[in-house]
């Protein structure tokens, strides 16, 4: 084996685990915003209806 092919074989696979890093990180940075907008999404939803219970409490007093 040359050493041509052997710095050739050390990049493709020093690449390939660079990638996966990449692709494993932005996966849970993805993955991350998603569950905080969908928490954020529900606490909403929850602050909409108890200020819509307040208001009708306000209105009948």
């Amino acid at each position: 084996m040359s050493s041509g092919s052997k710095c050739q074989a050390f990049t493709a696979v020093d690449s390939l685990i660079g990638l996966t890093i990449i692709c494993t990180f932005s996966l849970f940075y993805i993955q991350t915003i998603h569950q905080m907008n969908t928490t954020i999404a529900a606490n909403e939803q929850i602050m909409i209806s108890e200020r819509q219970r307040y208001e009708a409490t306000i209105a009948d007093e």
